[in-house]
C-alpha cells in the first residue's frame, strides 16, 4: 500500500465523556452511555470513514484502497460478516468465485456488508440493533456528516441502538427475514420469547394491519369525509401505540405527519397544527434544529399558521408537503 496518501482527518462531532465501546451482551463490542443522555442529545455526528462512490464491489475494494494507512487499519478492526446473497452479488461483480478473491478483499467486502448504512463509520457502525432502538441516525447535508440523537433518555451503562431495518411496522418474522443478511437473531425485547415479548409482538400486528390498511384508504379511499376521518382515526391509533411501545423515532412523526394531513383534509385547520407541531418535535429530537428536514418542517408550520390566522389558502408548498395533488387539493386547502 502508498504510504504518501494525504491523512483525511476523522471530524467527529461527540462527547468522549458521553459514550464508550465496550462489549456488548448482544454479540461482540457496542457503544454504551458513560454518563445520562437526555432525549434529543446528537451523541455523535461523524464522517464516513468510508464512503463508496458506486454500488459494486469493486467499488467497495476502490474506495478501501484508496483510505490512508491508518484509516485503513481502523476499517479493519470492525466486524465483518458477509451473507450468502452477498457472495453471490460480489462474485458476479468481482468476475471471481468468493474464494479466489484476495483474503484482505474478502475482509473489506464482508465488513462492508456487515456495517456500512449509506457508508461506514468508525463509532456509528459500531451501534448494535434493537427492534426498539433509543438512537436515530440520519444524514445531514448541512454538516455532511452521519449524526446519531437520543431518542429518548438515556441512563448511564445503557447500551445504545439503532434499527438495521426501516419501517416499525413489522411483525417479528418480517424483521428477523430482514436481519438475516447480518447473521443473527434478535433478542431484543421486542424479539424476546417472553410473555412481555409475545404482548408487544400483538402490537406490531396491530401496527401492521392499520399501516395496510391507511394505505389502502390512502389509494382508493374515494376522496370523502368518512375516508379521511378513517384515516385519522388510523394515524391516531398508530401514533399512540408507538408511543406506548416505545417506537419514538421517525415513523411515529409519520403517523403524526398523516394525522395533520386528514386534519386538513377535513377543514380542521387548527387541529392539524397541533399534528404538525408533534411531528415536528420529533424530527427536532431525531435530526436536530440544524437539519434540512427539521428547517422545512418548521417553515411549513409558519406558513400554516399564517393561512389559519388571515383565513387565507394554504401555500402551494404546504399542500405539496402534504401531499395534496391536482383538484384534490382545491377542497383542503382554503381554511
Amino acid at each position: 500500500m502508498a504510504t504518501n496518501r494525504t491523512e483525511k482527518t476523522m471530524d467527529m462531532d461527540h462527547d468522549a465523556c458521553l459514550v464508550e465501546v465496550k462489549v456488548s451482551a448482544l454479540k461482540g463490542l457496542g457503544v454504551f452511555a458513560k454518563a445520562n443522555i437526555p432525549c434529543g442529545s446528537r451523541v455523535l455526528a461523524e464522517p464516513a470513514l468510508l464512503e463508496v462512490k458506486g454500488e459494486n464491489a469493486k467499488d467497495i475494494v476502490r474506495a478501501f484502497e484508496s483510505l490512508p494507512l491508518s484509516q485503513q487499519n481502523l476499517y479493519l478492526d470492525l466486524h465483518g460478516y458477509a451473507c450468502e446473497p452477498f457472495k453471490r452479488a460480489a462474485e458476479r461483480e468481482m468476475e471471481q468465485d468468493w474464494q479466489q478473491i484476495p483474503e484482505l478483499h474478502r475482509r473489506v467486502l464482508a465488513i462492508y456488508a456487515a456495517n456500512a448504512f449509506g457508508n461506514v463509520f468508525l463509532l456509528g457502525s459500531r451501534i448494535n440493533h434493537s427492534c426498539i432502538p433509543n438512537i436515530h441516525f440520519a444524514n445531514n447535508s448541512v454538516l455532511e456528516k452521519e449524526t446519531f440523537h437520543a431518542v429518548r433518555d438515556i441512563v448511564a451503562g445503557e447500551e445504545l441502538t439503532i434499527t438495521y431495518i426501516g419501517g416499525t411496522n413489522r411483525t417479528r418474522s418480517q424483521r428477523q427475514a430482514a436481519l438475516d443478511k447480518w447473521g443473527f437473531q434478535c433478542t431484543c425485547p421486542a424479539c424476546d420469547n417472553t410473555l412481555q415479548g409475545r404482548k408487544r409482538e400483538q402490537k406490531r400486528d396491530e401496527l401492521l394491519a392499520l399501516d395496510q390498511q391507511l394505505a389502502m384508504d390512502m389509494y382508493i379511499g374515494g376522496g370523502t369525509k368518512k375516508s379521511y376521518t378513517k384515516g385519522l382515526q388510523i394515524a391516531q391509533k398508530m401514533a399512540a401505540i408507538q408511543k406506548s411501545e416505545g417506537l419514538l423515532n421517525r415513523d411515529l412523526g409519520l403517523s403524526y405527519h398523516d394525522a395533520a394531513r386528514y386534519c386538513l383534509k377535513l377543514r380542521r385547520a387548527k387541529m392539524a397544527i397541533l399534528w404538525a407541531e408533534r411531528e415536528l418535535e420529533v424530527d427536532r429530537y431525531c435530526l436536530g434544529e440544524d437539519h434540512p428536514d427539521y428547517r422545512k418542517g418548521f417553515e411549513i408550520i409558519g406558513k400554516l399558521k399564517a393561512a389559519v390566522e388571515n383565513s387565507e389558502p394554504l401555500d402551494e408548498s404546504v399542500t405539496e408537503w402534504y401531499g395534496f395533488h391536482g383538484p384534490s387539493a382545491d377542497s383542503c386547502i382554503m381554511m
